[in-house]
């Protein structure tokens, strides 16, 4: 299965973090995984056994400056959106990734975002006009003035809702409770976070020693201290241990406050964050700062130590969603004392834990219980020990991996009715450009009289063809017409894809699902200079972007992409290979400017089209020659591998115009429409064809440079969209 993991940070130690890494290096062997985020710290993944096979792709950063905080909760979301390649299944791990509208999606939220809920209105105050936000995962505090913390809060909220996850998966009871009310969800999954037991060290195997005190056991003062030795000691009885990052849900006041009505017992904060230094003057001014050690920047090792060598753990966040520190507890044997509330709740038990409210007196008074006793703290401790043994990495890592899979399987069979597009009717196409800028003189408008020359215009005027008006416009007269699908060109060079037109066709497959319209997409490769890295960017693209689309345009299951075929590669082994190996899964149709070649086609293209089709069939050859060059071109239109038959009718074609050099000196340049002669006489041999066409194309709807654009226009009214639409109607009647 190929998973693709979204993250915002990947740097630091957090729970949420080595959950992810956890599941990822059991994963590894047997998925192929690639990870999207906006940092990473590969030191750290190759420390837990992440190897090289995970792939890792870098996430436009966090914004700073004003109004950064509802950019990076609304906006950035969206660019990440256009980062991210097709995977099987996306793993969407901590908020906001859930804006992240990628399918199939598990989100694993750990938590709603805090700040707009239940701590919506604790944020400190900077000074007198600005208030104190922190989004995880920052380190730090974004300030927001008092005159826009509400209207901020309220924009983030509002974005927050439009999530559309396949699968929510929560930590605990707790934080499916909590996000059913946030969001409505009936959250179904619950996996618990795991521990791993093995890697703390038991208490039992270390010989008695004294108490000290860290200055004399490390020769430091005591603000000093910022990392642990690693070695021995009998566990101290005065030694009490509180992990966290430093923020104010966290509540380490309380437990500051509570040490203060211990004699003797020293505090170790393990962790880092903005509120370190008001903590620091809190245990100052509580005249215990000599019994009170903050550290950070510790190894695993160390933290382990510590947990060896403390008499308890103490856990006062609010409201925790889980709470991997009162896990950690466990695992390394130690009695914990935490706030009654929260996921982790649902573990321990009063064989293990004091769950109590977070009152300093309270806290003291288990503290002093367990220094007083230390038998029913050590039995505490095994007692959960047991209960974290039964909570693996192993077994989270497999049922998040069952729901990855069963996500996914379920999408592909929900979708797959969706996408397969059945032939027992003829389907009506038409070549559509994208290229044209706003008015006279933009892009494609007279801009440029080799290329961009025009001697007609749209009934509209000279549209941009980036206007949702115009797209909306001209989804109308393809409906009317009876059109299935439109065949979106996308011009490719060495460097990709051209911007402008991918915009346009982001535009046009965006409003297709606004509106519900049935029309269809393809997308039409248009290759010029183009190199093999090149294609690739444009392949990527259009996987990312397009395919999986329920308005695009699918046969026998595959996604159909067109490619303009001038014949420049026909031969080229090489090339020919590349494409093969590019285009796997796709059905790929050529739109070729040159008939099928029943005696070399093998050695031309060497299979690679699934099917085959005229761009312009009017360039064929002269006028009178055309109606039995059409008869010839569909005698070989089942060529491709698919069988699948495709007939071309063009209204007409002139390019006279155009001051191109290359276009000079070509005999066809001009083929008169007649009054829609032209048109009629190609309609008539696709009527007359003894074998129903599967694909009739009809080229173009929209290109004025070389007129054959069938689009109501200035010269020629709508003649052209009714006579396109009676000749549908006429094909399905013959065809019934």
């Amino acid at each position: 299965m190929d998973i693709g993991v979204i993250i915002p940070e990947l740097a630091k130690h957090g729970g949420a973090e080595r959950l992810l890494i956890e599941c990822l290096v059991r994963w590894q062997r047997d998925q192929t995984i690639t990870i999207y985020t906006t940092q990473i710290d590969r030191k750290m993944l190759r420390a837990y056994g992440l190897g090289r096979s995970v792939r890792f792709k870098e996430l436009t950063p966090y914004q700073e400056g004003p109004h950064s905080l509802v950019l990076n909760c609304s906006l950035l979301p969206k660019i990440w959106q256009r980062e991210v390649g097709k995977h099987d299944v996306y793993l969407n791990h901590l908020w906001p990734t859930h804006l992240v509208d990628v399918h199939p999606m598990v989100w694993y939220p750990h938590e709603p975002l805090r700040i707009l809920h239940d701590l919506r209105y604790n944020a400190s105050l900077d000074d007198a006009s600005n208030r104190k936000v922190h989004i995880y995962p920052k380190y730090f505090y974004d300030s927001l003035s008092n005159s826009v913390h509400e209207a901020s809060l309220d924009a983030i909220a509002t974005f927050d809702q439009t999530g559309q996850p396949d699968r929510v998966v929560a930590n605990s009871l707790y934080t499916a409770g909590y996000l059913n009310r946030v969001y409505g969800w009936e959250v179904k999954d619950v996996v618990y976070p795991g521990i791993t037991t093995e890697a703390f060290l038991d208490p039992s195997f270390f010989k008695p020693r004294p108490a000290v005190t860290p200055s004399e056991q490390w020769g430091k003062s005591a603000n000093e201290i910022d990392l642990v030795p690693s070695h021995g000691g009998m566990p101290q009885n005065d030694i009490i241990l509180s992990v966290g990052q430093l923020w104010p849900h966290k509540q380490f006041d309380r437990i500051l406050e509570a040490i203060r009505l211990t004699d003797d017992t020293q505090l170790y904060i393990v962790g880092n964050g903005p509120e370190k230094q008001a903590l620091q003057r809190i245990a100052e001014a509580l005249g215990i700062a000599d019994r009170v050690f903050f550290l950070h920047g510790l190894t695993d090792e160390q933290v382990q130590l510590l947990y060896a060598r403390c008499l308890a753990v103490v856990f006062m966040a609010r409201r925790e969603p889980f709470g991997i520190v009162p896990m950690e507890a466990l695992a390394a044997g130690k009695p914990l004392i935490a706030n009654n509330e929260g996921g982790f709740t649902e573990l321990v038990n009063n064989e293990c834990a004091f769950l109590i409210p977070p009152q300093p007196s309270v806290i003291a008074e288990k503290i002093n219980y367990l220094k007083q006793n230390p038998d029913k703290a050590y039995a505490m401790g095994r007692a959960g020990k047991a209960i974290a043994a039964q909570h693996t990495w192993d077994r989270h890592a497999q049922e998040m991996l069952t729901i990855l899979e069963e996500t996914a399987s379920e999408w592909k069979k929900s979708h797959r009715k969706r996408r397969k597009t059945r032939l027992h009717r003829t389907l009506f196409g038409a070549q559509y450009y994208c290229w044209y800028g706003m008015g006279a003189g933009g892009s494609h408008w007279n801009d440029d009289l080799r290329y961009g020359g025009v001697t007609d215009m749209p009934l509209t005027g000279y549209y941009s063809s980036s206007q949702g008006d115009v797209i909306l416009d001209h989804f109308e007269q393809a409906e009317y017409m009876g059109m299935d699908f439109l065949s979106l060109n996308l011009h490719v060079d060495e460097n990709g894809i051209n911007v402008y037109e991918m915009s346009v066709i982001e535009n046009i497959m965006s409003l297709a699902l606004q509106t519900g319209t049935k029309l269809k997409f393809c997308v039409q490769l248009c290759p010029y200079g183009i190199t093999q890295k090149g294609f690739r960017v444009a392949m990527q693209a259009l996987q990312e972007h397009f395919v999986d689309h329920p308005n695009y345009l699918m046969i026998k299951g595959k996604p159909v992409v067109k490619l303009f075929w001038t014949g420049v590669w026909d031969g080229d082994r090489r090339w020919l290979a590349f494409l093969k190996e590019e285009m796997a899964g796709y059905f790929l149709m050529a739109s070729s400017l040159r008939l099928y070649a029943d005696r070399n086609e093998s050695k031309n293209t060497e299979g690679l089209f699934d099917a085959w089709s005229l761009f312009s069939p009017l360039e064929l050859g002269r006028p009178e020659e055309a109606p039995k060059l059409w008869s010839q071109a569909y005698e070989a239109a089942d060529a491709g591998t698919s069988g699948l038959r495709v007939f071309t009718v063009s209204p007409g074609y002139d390019d006279r115009h155009l001051r191109a050099p290359e276009r000079e000196g070509n005999p066809m340049r001009c083929i008169e429409r007649n009054d829609g002669e032209v048109f009629r006489s190609m309609q008539r041999s696709a009527l007359e064809l003894e074998m129903r066409p599967d694909i009739v194309m009809v080229s173009t709807f929209n290109e004025y440079h070389e007129n054959t654009h069938i689009e109501a226009s200035l010269n020629h009214g709508n003649q052209y969209v009714e006579m396109t639409r009676k000749f549908v109607r006429d094909v399905r009647r013959t065809w019934k």
